[in-house]
């Protein structure tokens, strides 16, 4: 290859907030957008309500689509999205993870698709709103403000929130700040410490370590101004304390006899959006040098550190599963459990052998997916011998924010909002009369990572709390909060697998894909459901593994339908539990349940609760269906087999209705032991290569390691979205017991045309099969190394007449790989033409002057013109009027910007021929 000259031609310059857009990474920010009020440059530019659109296509079947906010966007744990509008299919199209610039305004997204995406086809979408619409044009789903129906729950006699017997010490540590990979600025090492008189005998105690999510870092107090777009804050700017907001769950724990830290990772927050993975590694790490810490402090504070606890919050929840699968079994310290309240999940990670109770806030306006599902859901299918439990609580009523103090309005040092923010009297308003005050939520949080936390440290009794049974406690006040299970030595029956549909009795049924979307498909749940449903399935086009389903419909009381089992099911001294999910659209259900043995015996049963299911209330922001817990103590059943059930079936009790079964299980009264085990980790390594001489499609191969002893075969699921010509893989990589590293392969194209910056293809993989994924997320960036073309700006003609066009023509001396954008305008000059010399409409379209005398010069007219990814040239004109008037010959001088080049450009004009009053 002949050595490089870059000559940038695919950018313009020479005028105010210029885009300067190249090929973006889909995990790297480098790019800001056209400002509010400037000129289209190519593509497509569209003045949105809010916000600027522009599409630019960069080759066949690629485009990027930026959309620029008018403010700030706000430092939250969900993560902007680029999606089709509602009701709108994009043809053929994947759209990227969107990558939110350094001005933390601009977001950048790559579509493959044969075509350009028309911005009024795409939403920008934040916590469930959209934000590139008035707020009444993004209303979705109302959700009226009615009460939902409350499951009857018993009162457990054990109360986790009762405060115990010990007085309560803090203390706060300040370590020399960590560098971490990707981020500029070193993260802090400070931890706020409560625990019991350290020299009162409590015997060893437990360690809790709580870690914060994603929020704004520096606040001005009351009365000053300032700059809060800095890292590190800048006077008289003070850091959000975000770490001191689960000092009311700590000075819990330590009157029972716990010893906890929570840890402040505002450093982290600051810089996150420069890593692909939103910073949960890096989260993982800073947990893991705290406990690195604690090693030393142990004996000090009676620590026992082989019973570590992890609680995290939003995106400190993905960030402490993320140290839970890091922390292997010979490390000073063990991770026994660990607490997730209202988590993000981008990587759909679990830690396998941990158990993990996972909090979902109905009325989360961050993490408005409640993504946090997959936390157990992704647990059931990973691996057989995973006896750990996985629990999910849904908290109704309680929102994103209100688990931190210093996120709440009233009790924080910063100020604070409720992260729910529609209308007061719809579902989840602050008026809604399921709705929790922060002081109730509060009360939730003490008593559910109070009760998880003695649950893992052997304390049983609290296991109601989080299996589904319909239990509460005195602490909770009457919050209302819904649980299920799996793992905890559950045998579990999956729809599809190892189960096939019963003949139904009246009723419909089949077997499901857990997909939703805006079209009816054939064989996917939730056929007419019309808007986004979570939090068990995925949406069209995120190309995550999807799951399956039963689902039974019926129009009377009596109609059955169920599932029989390829194997039969014990429930001798166990109980049944069929994960329930209810069509809100059918209201609440009543359910009983019909159990056939091996022999053809059956018995109808009624569950716990009289087998009332009831459908969750409808919030604006999507559709959430969530899996209940249908409980069945079959004991007293007479006539069959409890040993050797080989079909179950649900019977309709109300008059109509539609359900889902996400699976069914027998459980066992107490937890299994978990095994002393964790499962091998895939990390991918980032890739970067020299695109050479090769042309046509390439494979590159993206390298990843197997951490662990690999016993067992594993499946991973990988998916690439790459920028070259729009190339979308899907496929699967089987490894085999010993293996400890392979490869990925990425198809690419390589040509020998000029392009601006690397063609990127991101891999993301997901473990489905006896392995977790570490780094989920790389790159493989392909270099360009082709020369920039040659350019020549030439007019058709030195002199043109009236009535005729002055042209001039940009070419480029090879095709290149991107839109080439040109930019003309006229210049001052002594014989310049003037207004009233060009034709009137078609000043219009591209001046404005209200005096026809006036000079083309004086109206900064400009022309915007490109040559087109793969074309050579593009000629930029101006017609000439005839305007019947006498005159000496005149000129146009033309100022042509093409990407950094100028060039100057005169065309002198004369008289028509044959006319004496022409010029």
């Amino acid at each position: 290859m002949q050595a490089r000259s870059r000559r940038v031609i695919g950018a313009v310059a020479g005028m105010a907030g210029a885009l300067a857009l190249g090929l973006v990474s889909t995990t790297v920010p480098t790019a800001v957008a056209v400002g509010r009020g400037e000129p289209a440059v190519g593509g497509a530019d569209v003045a949105s309500s809010v916000g600027e659109w522009q599409v630019r296509t960069t080759a066949p079947g690629r485009h990027l689509v930026s959309w620029r906010s008018p403010r700030g966007l706000p430092l939250t744990s969900d993560r902007p999205l680029v999606v089709p509008a509602p009701g709108v299919r994009v043809d053929g199209a994947v759209i990227g993870v969107p990558t939110l610039s350094a001005d933390g305004r601009t977001l950048i997204a790559v579509v493959s698709s044969p075509s350009a995406p028309d911005p009024a086809d795409l939403d920008v979408v934040l916590s469930g709103r959209v934000l590139d619409e008035p707020p009444a044009a993004a209303a979705r789903r109302g959700g009226g403000g009615a009460a939902a129906t409350v499951p009857v729950k018993q009162a457990l006699a054990a109360d986790p929130g009762t405060a115990g017997p010990h007085a309560v010490v803090t203390s706060d540590y300040t370590l020399d700040p960590v560098k971490l990979p990707g981020m500029p600025e070193p993260i802090e090492m400070v931890g706020h410490v409560v625990e019991p008189d350290p020299a009162a005998a409590t015997g060893p105690r437990p360690l809790v370590v709580f870690l914060h999510g994603r929020h704004e870092v520096c606040y001005l107090p009351p009365g000053t101004e300032g700059d809060l777009g800095a890292w590190p804050c800048v006077a008289p700017a003070l850091e959000i304390p975000s770490h001191l907001g689960y000092d009311y769950v700590q000075r819990l724990l330590a009157t029972q006899g716990y010893a906890s830290v929570s840890i402040r990772v505002n450093g982290i927050n600051a810089q996150d959006f420069r890593l692909p993975d939103g910073g949960a590694g890096a989260r993982a790490e800073i947990v893991r040098a705290h406990l690195d810490h604690w090693v030393d402090l142990a004996a000090a504070h009676q620590v026992d550190l082989d019973r570590v606890v992890l609680v995290g919050h939003s995106r400190g929840g993905e960030g402490v599963d993320r140290a839970a699968i890091r922390i292997g079994l010979d490390a000073p310290y063990r991770v026994v459990g660990q607490v997730l309240l209202a988590p993000t999940d981008f990587g759909v990670q679990t830690a396998p052998y941990v158990p993990t109770v996972t909090v979902l806030p109905y009325c989360d306006g961050d993490v408005s997916d409640l993504q946090g599902q997959k936390f157990t859901d992704v647990s059931r299918d990973l691996t057989t011998d995973d006896t750990s439990l996985k629990s999910s609580v849904l908290v109704m009523g309680a929102n994103h924010n209100f688990f931190n103090t210093e996120w709440t309005p009233a009790t924080s040092a910063a100020p604070a909002v409720d992260d729910w923010s529609g209308a007061a009297t719809e579902g989840c308003g602050r008026k809604a009369p399921d709705r929790l005050s922060a002081a109730g939520q509060h009360r939730v949080g003490r008593t559910v990572v109070a009760g998880a936390v003695r649950l893992f440290a052997g304390e049983e009794q609290f296991l109601p709390l989080y299996d589904g049974s319909a239990v509460t406690v005195d602490s909770l006040d009457g919050a209302d909060l819904r649980s299920h299970a799996l793992g905890g030595g559950r045998d579990v029956r999956r729809p599809a697998l190892g189960t096939s549909p019963t003949l139904p009795v009246g009723a419909t049924s089949q077997f499901c894909v857990g997909a939703a979307g805006f079209e009816n498909r054939f064989g996917r749940c939730g056929r007419a459901l019309t808007d986004v449903v979570t939090p068990h399935w995925e949406t069209d086009g995120a190309r995550v593994p999807t799951r399956r389903f039963f689902e039974m419909a019926w129009t009377a009381i009596g109609q059955r339908a169920g599932l029989g089992l390829d194997r039969p099911l014990d429930l001798s001294g166990r109980r049944l539990e069929v994960r329930t999910i209810v069509d809100d659209a059918g209201g609440d259900a009543v359910l009983g349940v019909r159990l056939t043995d091996a022999d053809g015996a059956s018995v109808e049963v009624a569950p716990e609760g009289g087998g009332l299911v009831p459908a969750l209330p409808s919030v604006p922001f999507g559709t959430k269906l969530w899996a209940q817990t249908v409980v069945v103590d079959a004991a007293g059943a007479s006539g069959v087999d409890l040993s050797r059930i080989t079909a179950v079936e649900l019977v309709a009790g109300s008059a109509r209705g539609r359900v889902w079964v996400a699976d069914l299980a027998s459980a066992p009264a107490a937890l299994a032991p978990v095994p002393e085990r964790r499962l091998p980790t895939l990390s991918l390594s980032g890739l970067s290569l020299v695109e050479g001489d090769a042309s046509g499609a390439q494979v590159a191969r993206m390298p990843f390691r197997v951490d662990g002893e690999v016993a067992r075969p594993m499946k991973v699921e990988v998916v690439t979205v790459g920028q070259a010509r729009g190339a979308v893989q899907s496929f699967t990589i089987d490894l085999a017991p010993g293996q400890t590293s392979g490869s990925v392969p990425v198809s690419y194209e390589a040509d020998r045309r000029d392009d601006l910056s690397p063609s990127v293809t991101t891999a993301s993989i997901w473990a489905t099969r006896n392995v977790m994924t570490d780094a989920y997320v790389a790159d493989v960036r392909v270099e360009d190394d082709d020369p920039a073309p040659s350019l020549t700006v030439a007019p058709v003609a030195r002199t043109v007449t009236e009535g005729e066009r002055v042209e001039v023509v940009v070419r480029l001396g090879r095709a290149v790989d991107y839109d080439t954008f040109v930019q003309a305008r006229v210049l001052r000059s002594p014989v310049g033409l003037r207004v009233s010399d060009v034709p009137a409409a078609w000043f219009e379209r591209y001046g404005y002057s209200e005096d026809p005398g006036a000079t083309l010069a004086s109206t900064r007219l400009s022309l915007f013109e490109q040559v087109r990814a793969g074309q050579r040239s593009v000629v930029v004109s101006v017609p000439i009027a005839r305007d019947g008037v006498a005159e000496p010959r005149e000129s146009i001088t033309l100022r042509l910007v093409v990407g950094r080049e100028r060039f100057t450009r005169t065309v002198f004009v004369a008289r028509s021929a044959g006319a004496s009053a022409a010029g």
